[in-house]
């Protein structure tokens, strides 16, 4: 929520928090076209929680060690009986794709990551895209990724970091974006 690498300093959540609450604030200009009313509110609240868990010692051990455990479930669950059953280390580049023609989807590439070893953080890093957004990119929640040309380029950037060509990955992707995203969106505003 606050978008600060998990190794942040007491400084750094500050500094983010007091940033994002400006941003979405009442009287942002900066926020207004992008959110409103409730939306705003629900962001700002969501921030506050985001900032007393992370700026209290106990409850950031706690958080930390959720992440860290339904990571490694998910990581777990993710490998099939043709992957590794640990992430190797990173071959040279470019990637050699074990999997042949075909479309690239999120599944394909956190199978991709997860050959070369690499956490969401480690790309995040890399790529200066979120870890949110990444591991979104992975679950193909369209919905809640931010507007096209951002979806664009967070996929080439991924592509790139995975030893990929990134305009053919990128393609690919925004095939399976395009033809999902409106699905989404009317579901979404269903309330479902």
């Amino acid at each position: 929520m606050l978008e600060i690498p998990r190794d942040a300093g007491p400084d750094g959540i500050e500094r983010a928090y007091r940033l994002i609450l400006s941003t979405y604030g009442e009287d942002s200009l900066a926020g207004y076209s992008v959110v409103r009313g409730a939306d705003a509110s629900a962001i700002r609240e969501r921030v506050e929680t985001a900032y007393r868990v992370l700026s209290d010692g106990d409850a950031r051990r706690s958080y930390d060690d959720s992440l860290a455990e339904s990571w490694h479930a998910a990581a777990a669950e993710l490998l099939t009986e043709d992957e590794p059953e640990e992430p190797v280390a990173a071959p040279a580049e470019p990637f050699e794709d074990l999997e042949e023609g075909g479309d690239y989807d999120g599944a394909r590439l956190r199978r991709a990551r997860l050959r070369r070893g690499l956490h969401l953080e480690e790309i995040a890093s890399r790529t200066k895209v979120n870890a949110s957004y990444l591991s979104f990119l992975e679950e193909e929640r369209f919905g809640d990724l931010p507007p096209r040309v951002y979806v664009r380029g967070f996929v080439m950037a991924f592509a790139t970091c995975l030893g990929f060509e990134p305009t053919e990955v990128a393609a690919s992707y925004m095939r399976r974006y395009d033809a999902e995203r409106p699905r989404q969106r009317r579901r979404f505003s269903r309330g479902t």
